[in-house]
């Protein structure tokens, strides 16, 4: 069975209810600003490095190199440092891979590969 409220019961049921509403929003508010007020925080973004380099030293002398095979990886990156312990100056040519380069003895000289495909290549001096 229903009661019937009078207008003065009505009004009262009402102002508790809007109480009671008003109440909880402001909690909801003050909750939600508690957090956004107090907290900082602090983000680091750590990358691998997504190009490596390997080093691959080669000696070249009057008549011979030193690695006489040199195993270059399709992975990133390689420098071949080239170090002329002849008496000449000397060439280092290899020719698929678009390398040329004199290097004077008693010097040396940093060239950086990324070969696109695996295979053998001649190594011209």
């Amino acid at each position: 069975m229903r009661k019937v409220l009078n207008k003065g019961e009505l009004q009262m049921s009402m102002n508790r209810w809007l109480f009671r509403f008003s109440s909880l929003l402001v909690m909801i508010v003050w909750w939600m600003s508690l957090g956004s007020s107090h907290v900082f925080a602090s983000v680091t973004v750590v990358t691998p490095p997504t190009d490596l380099t390997k080093v691959i030293e080669v000696e070249l002398n009057d008549d011979y190199f030193n690695p006489n095979v040199i195993t270059i990886p399709l992975e990133g990156s390689t420098t071949l440092l080239l170090k002329n312990k002849g008496k000449n100056e000397h060439t280092f040519t290899v020719k698929k891979l678009g390398i040329d380069v004199v290097i004077e003895s008693g010097k040396e000289k940093h060239i950086t590969v990324k070969p696109k495909n695996t295979g053998t290549y001649e190594l011209i001096c």
